[in-house]
């Protein structure tokens, strides 16, 4: 034990006493607090001691940056407590510490900004607590903005001003459900640190919640907050206080967003606990799990939308019907569907029919506070808690983000999702970091930052030529590959001595079943059925692979001649018939069309229609043409080079569909993926030839290559050819 500690001693005393920049000043203060609160549950040494009083002291050391005397002063007496060993005092002023360097940050952001300072009013507003309710990228793109001057000091700060205060006021309600919870559970430490949060919040708030409680409230309030200390009871009488209090009066734009995450998450409630519960009993943890989360939210942002209703007896309502999902939820009893359905019904009425309109704007209120709870997660060492949180705020960004962004920006959509992912060799992404058990807070970051330029590419306005392209640049895209696929194979089979006539019938079946197909499966997956992200990729994975495997076996069967695979061919003759051809038709196109059909109902979306159907037909127009000079070339080139080229095309297209299904089956979670360096990280790459730097679809893609080449390697293995003509002879 005294060589740990005399080599964590080392370690420590080599680390920089200083912090060179106030979130560095941050970070060190929230995580040495958080070990500290740790190492107090255990027994009392004197290397314990010693342990703690180097944290302090290096705290101590990384203030000065942050140059504010309340922080000094809540530094002061939060050292006092965890020097002393006092557990419960110090998870009290730990609250408040961190509470008081938010203060700080925020008036330092808020005269950076007055100075018309974007830069230092940026690196300011990092240290704050991030919304888990509702958006917290408006603060973020106001002074962007500001720095673009785009927008005057006066509107960005109260931009910012506005979302710091409702975040903090939803905090403040969050810390004052955890405050009951932790005293109906005897959790002592944790409650005097609620209780901690809920002052420190209120002292954020300041002369906002002063204005709304009055002079004799704002003594009650505090009052009720020192007699919680030793009777939860008075939490209560807090909560009633806090029960109308709204910082900021939402725009009608911004309570309507609200109102529809809201509805969303009431939704997945019962999406969720009917798979996690059966009979009473948790049948399937993460289901259950995500139900209980998104209960909790919907009863934050609840808070935030009460005092905005015109009818408070339907806020009571909602509240009322939350509090009873809970309460079954906890029994994993029955009965959650008519209380999931009775709230929505009331939402619809309060907040009107276009409420349940929500995708997009939903999903960018919902990412950031999933993010931060996944990062909290991790800091917490709860590793299956943070993967089940990356899946939770990779669901947000595709569909509803992914399928914006991809019009507008495929390369920006497709590094943003391998950051999701497994990243690259170089930079892994959150799978790969949670996996290994690793600090994701740099990752998260850079996700929340690249978020932000892709709101900026989807809100910004489109020009009818602009949509026009975006439209030509989708079907061109998705189709290019299916048309391609189609055309080499018919050339070929002509090249083998095969009409042409005989499969046009089979193709056209086939594409316009794919066609009927994936609008049916977008149709029943809007009003039928729930069909997640991780289904809609493990199905266009499974479809990619499965048309691969038909188009090898086909290839393989036209390749294949002479000598000793003549017995093989003969078996293979019968390859390319009509129902084969129809059914690789089927699913090159059916792969894409899905998919397809979600890009253009989300650029429909934001563009008049007009100028999205000029650049389909045209889109269309130029991947038809790719084909037919496929088709047309058979006719100039030589019968023998034409077959040859076809036969490489057609390798070169299976071998893009199994590095695609491949992907798709790791995006769904069903495929591990190992990012590799050296291969190039390319998006063109990526986009047109499905090659990606990661290890399982390069492999598989490799097998399909050596199985591609086994018929040209055995004719050309050494005496093949002497062993053909002695037979001849």
């Amino acid at each position: 034990m005294k060589l740990l500690s005399l080599l964590l001693g080392l370690f420590l005393f080599a680390l920089p006493l200083h912090a060179e920049t106030p979130w560095s000043a941050a970070k060190i203060i929230r995580s040495e607090t958080g070990r500290i609160e740790r190492l107090l549950y255990r027994a009392d040494t004197p290397e314990l001691a010693a342990d703690i009083q180097s944290r302090l002291d290096r705290m101590a050391a990384a203030v000065p940056a942050l140059d504010a005397d309340a922080v000094n002063a809540a530094l002061t007496d939060y050292a006092a407590a965890a020097a002393a060993g006092a557990q419960i005092e110090a998870a009290r002023h730990r609250q408040l510490l961190w509470t008081a360097t938010m203060t700080a940050a925020r008036d330092r952001a808020l005269a950076a900004i007055d100075a018309g300072d974007a830069q230092a009013a940026s690196d300011w507003l990092t240290i704050r607590d991030y919304a888990r309710a509702s958006g917290d990228t408006a603060a973020a793109l106001a002074v962007q903005a500001l720095g673009q001057a785009t927008l005057d000091p006066a509107a960005a700060h109260e931009t910012v001003a506005s979302e710091l205060l409702t975040v903090a006021a939803s905090e403040l309600r969050l810390a004052l459900t955890r405050a009951r919870d932790d005293a109906a559970a005897g959790h002592k430490v944790q409650y005097s640190g609620d209780l901690g949060r809920i002052e420190g919040l209120a002292a954020y708030l300041g002369p906002n919640l002063a204005n709304h409680l009055g002079t004799e409230g704002s003594a009650a309030f505090r009052a009720a907050l020192a007699q919680a200390a030793t009777d939860p009871a008075a939490l209560d009488q807090i909560g009633a206080m806090l029960s109308g209090y709204a910082p900021v009066t939402l725009s009608p734009e911004e309570t309507l967003r609200r109102a529809r995450l809201l509805r969303r998450f009431i939704a997945l409630v019962w999406e969720e606990y009917k798979d996690g519960v059966r009979n009473g009993e948790i049948s399937q943890p993460m289901e259950y799990h995500e139900a209980v989360l998104f209960r909790d939210r919907a009863a934050m942002i609840l808070g935030d939308l009460a005092p905005q209703m015109a009818d408070p007896a339907q806020a009571a309502q909602l509240a009322e019907l939350l509090a009873s999902m809970k309460t079954r939820m906890t029994a994993r009893e029955d009965g959650v569907e008519p209380l999931v359905t009775e709230a929505l019904a009331l939402i619809d009425t309060s907040f009107g029919e276009e409420v349940s309109a929500g995708g997009y704007a939903a999903a960018v209120d919902a990412l950031p506070a999933a993010l931060d709870e996944l990062q909290l997660m991790a800091q917490a060492g709860d590793w299956p808690g943070a993967e089940l949180k990356r899946l939770e705020a990779y669901s947000w960004f595709d569909p509803d983000i992914e399928q914006q962004l991809v019009p507008r920006a495929p390369s920006m959509a497709l590094r943003l999702e391998a950051r999701f992912w497994e990243g690259s060799a170089s930079r892994p992404g959150l799978g790969t970091l949670i996996a290994r058990q690793q600090p994701v807070a740099e990752e998260i970051a850079g996700i929340k930052a690249d978020l932000i330029e892709a709101r900026a590419r989807i809100e910004a306005t489109v020009s009818p030529v602009g949509a026009a392209l975006q439209s030509a640049g989708i079907v061109f895209r998705e189709g290019l590959e299916a048309v391609l696929i189609i055309a080499a194979l018919l050339a070929a089979l002509r090249a083998e001595g095969l009409p042409p006539g005989r499969f046009r019938r089979p193709v056209t079946g086939g594409v316009v079943l794919a066609l009927i197909g994936s609008f049916a499966l977008w149709a029943a997956a809007r009003w039928i059925f729930s069909l997640s992200t991780l289904a809609r990729e493990a199905i266009e994975g499974w479809t990619a692979l499965i048309a691969a495997a038909v188009l090898v076996w086909m290839v393989l069967g036209l390749t294949a001649s002479g000598g000793h695979v003549a017995a093989f061919r003969a078996r293979l003759a019968g390859v390319a018939t009509p129902w084969t051809v129809a059914m690789l038709a089927f699913l090159v196109v059916f792969r894409e069309g899905f998919e397809t059909v979600l890009f253009y109902e989300a650029l429909l979306a934001s563009t008049a229609p007009g100028p999205v159907l000029i650049g389909l037909l045209a889109g269309g127009a130029a991947a038809l043409a790719a084909g037919w000079l496929v088709l047309a070339s058979g006719r100039k080139l030589p019968l023998r080079l034409f077959f040859r080229v076809t036969s490489i095309l057609l390798a070169v297209l299976a071998v893009m569909l199994v590095g695609a299904g491949i992907r798709g089956l790791q995006t769904a979670a069903l495929v591990s993926a190992t990012p590799v360096s050296w291969f190039p990280d390319r998006d063109w790459l990526q986009l047109w030839f499905g090659l990606f730097p990661v290890a399982e679809p390069l492999a598989a893609q490799a097998l399909v290559l050596l199985i591609l080449a086994l018929p040209w390697l055995w004719r050309h293995r050494p005496g093949a050819a002497s062993g053909l003509a002695a037979k001849r002879g």
